[in-house]
Formats: C-alpha cells, structure tokens, sequence
C-alpha cells in the first residue's frame, strides 16, 4: 500500500529525515560496471561527435563573418 505524503504543514524531525533518506537509499539499483563503462564509452563518443560538429559550425560561421566583413570594407 502506497504511504501517504505528509502535509506541506508537517515538520519532520531530523532523525526521521536521515532514517527516509536511508530507506530511499536502500531503494536504489545502482549500475552494474558493464553497463557503467558502456555508458561512459558512449558519453565520450557523443562528446567527441558534438565536438566535432562545433568546431565544424564554428568554422563555417568564422568564414561567413570574414566574407560579411570583407564585403563591407573591413580589414579581415
């Protein structure tokens, strides 16, 4: 049966508090290290793609500013 929510008017004590921390604690299903270092493999390939397309759009953005630039008189 699902427990009820106290009211916003409700005070818990910090004792209370530390032993439902604790139980919310319990509830938790941490990784196993397979899917750990699947996910941190997949995080740095992702960084290195965004990376990549930045670096690429900033280029592109840096060349469309000089030709602006360059159209209008300015020393580029």
């Amino acid at each position: 049966m699902a427990e009820t929510k106290p009211d916003s008017k409700d005070k818990v004590g910090p004792v209370k508090y530390l032993g439902q921390v604790r139980q919310e604690g319990r509830k938790v299903v941490w990784p196993t290290r397979q899917e750990t270092v699947t996910t941190t493999i997949l995080v740095m390939i992702m960084v290195l793609i965004m990376g990549a397309f930045f670096f690429v759009v900033d280029q592109v953005v840096r060349f469309g500013i000089r030709i602006v630039v360059g159209l209008f008189g300015g020393a580029a």
